[in-house]
């Protein structure tokens, strides 16, 4: 479901810190869970660190370090210890780490209905495997869901499914 353009889009914002709090700990967690986001953060921080100022750098490094424990905490919890709450769909959820990410859990052959989005929701699977009727997401791999495309996420194998969902914040009164 993720085009390369937004793929590539997201985690450019991602270095250049334009991300909202849960957005930037999804895309910590696939960096950190997967080549592939370790790759392409580490060709946009190239870019970024080479137009710094060296005190800029500095606090961007530190606000780093912190980030990074935050997606480790993510990564190592015990998901079978942590209190999980059902959904209206029967899917399991837990709160996240920030506003406006959550934990998600499919039971082994579960989905959630088929759903759009209006915004950008972006879902790191930390253990297990979910398809989404589009593709098909391992441990690391992120799926952002873009606005007007539905998917129907589901548990794939024999496995729980355990994911980390971001939201994109949704302002409460739009005049457009």
């Amino acid at each position: 479901m993720t085009s390369s353009e937004i793929y590539s889009a997201f985690m450019l914002d991602h270095v250049a810190g334009n991300l909202s709090p849960a957005m930037h700990l999804a895309a910590d967690i696939h960096r950190l869970m997967s080549s592939h986001g370790e790759d392409a953060s580490t060709l946009w921080e190239a870019v970024r660190m080479a137009l710094m100022e060296k005190d800029s750098l500095e606090t961007y490094l530190s606000s780093q370090n912190r980030q990074i424990a935050l997606a480790l905490d993510v990564i190592h919890s015990d998901f079978d210890r942590i209190r999980w709450r059902r959904g209206l769909s029967g899917v399991l959820y837990a709160k996240g780490a920030v506003k406006h990410g959550q934990l998600m859990r499919l039971r082994p052959n579960q989905s959630a209905y088929s759903h759009g989005h209006s915004k950008l929701e972006a879902t790191v699977v930390l253990e297990g495997a979910l398809d989404d009727g589009i593709g098909r997401y391992y441990p690391g791999d992120i799926l952002l869901a873009e606005p007007g495309i539905k998917h129907k996420p589901a548990s794939y194998g024999n496995n729980a499914c355990t994911c980390f969902v971001a939201r994109t914040p949704k302002p409460f009164w739009r005049f457009t």
